[in-house]
């Protein structure tokens, strides 16, 4: 793949661009450097970016919250600190609501098809829109696979066992899918799942597999599902608009190309992952198990109200969520 992005760049980038650094990006992230958002996306695109324009664009890299924790991504771009974040759609819930539609539960089989459904939703008006509205522009975006149900107080097999549990959440549509399983939600920064979790604050978290892994979480989980399809959360890796305005258009289109690059890559890495890391998982002890297809009827139907509520909530906000969420639903079951 490397070979065949570096001859596209000696072909599509003129040879004054390639001479000497004529962009130079703020890239800032709030992720420890091992987890898939840093390892598997941010650093690849990076790389990825290079390959086309060489020395065209150079970093001033600031990973593993430096700069700016995971909550303080949105604000830290938009103030001019960073050029360029992943920014946590489930911590920016409150200024993008309509692209809690990618996190809601059911819409997608594996990474591949939930990220490939987010990268077409991002292109229509009602979800670019709200990139635009807060001065950033997407490039690419992280979906992880279905997310489990990894406790650390054994097994929740059952609709019934997830009554009065409290479960760690990203927010937005993730606090409704908890709300609707009989389980209280906290909210909870990813990088404080470790701490939450050995204090007893909570004890269960919705998660992928690597997300579990690139925080070190496995260690205090005694179970976890397999079948379960909890949502997921996303990430979408956005420039500053009025650092993307100077930046010239065949630089701008390497970046675009180098995003897709990322989100095929990281798609088939996490499918990949989920597997090998659950074996990884149960050989050091963890009970990784098959929710029972009754039970599974009974906690897929209640996950299907958090539709209807997260439409009638923003409804009640006057944006167009129905359509949203039908354009969404539909883009994803052609992909599945």
């Amino acid at each position: 793949m490397k070979t065949g992005v570096a001859t596209f760049g000696l072909l599509a980038t003129p040879a004054i661009l390639r001479a000497a650094s004529a962009v130079e990006l703020t890239v800032v992230h709030g992720s420890p450097n091992a987890h898939i958002i840093s390892a598997g996306g941010v650093e690849p695109w990076m790389e990825n970016l290079k390959e086309i324009v060489g020395d065209a664009v150079s970093f001033r890299y600031y990973p593993g919250g430096q700069l700016a924790n995971l909550k303080g991504l949105l604000s830290a771009i938009q103030s001019g600190v960073a050029d360029a974040v992943p920014i946590p759609v489930g911590y920016a819930s409150d200024k993008m609501p309509l692209n809690g539609v990618s996190m809601l539960p059911g819409l997608g089989s594996s990474a591949k098809t939930n990220i490939q459904a987010y990268a077409a939703a991002l292109k229509t008006p009602e979800l670019s829109g709200e990139f635009s509205t807060n001065g950033v522009v997407p490039i690419w975006n992280m979906a992880f696979p279905p997310y489990q149900i990894f406790s650390s107080e054994g097994p929740i097999k059952s609709y019934e066992d997830f009554n009065g549990r409290v479960i760690r959440s990203a927010g937005g549509s993730m606090n409704l899918a908890i709300q609707s399983l009989g389980a209280a939600p906290a909210e909870i920064p990813a990088s404080d799942i470790y701490v939450a979790m050995e204090r007893g604050t909570v004890g269960a978290t919705l998660s992928a597999f690597s997300s579990v892994k690139g925080y070190g979480v496995q260690e205090l989980c005694d179970a976890a599902s397999s079948n379960g399809s909890f949502g997921t959360f996303t990430n979408v890796f956005s420039i500053r608009q009025e650092k993307w305005d100077t930046i010239p258009e065949d630089i701008r289109a390497a970046m675009m190309e180098a995003g897709a690059l990322v989100e095929k890559s990281v798609a088939t890495r996490m499918d990949g992952e989920t597997d090998s890391l659950a074996a990884e998982f149960a050989a050091n002890g963890m009970h990784i198990y098959e929710i029972p297809a009754e039970e599974l009827v009974k906690i897929n139907g209640a996950l299907e109200a958090v539709h209807t509520d997260w439409v009638n909530r923003l409804a009640e906000r006057e944006l167009p969520a129905q359509s949203v969420l039908d354009a969404y639903r539909a883009a994803a079951a052609g992909l599945s």
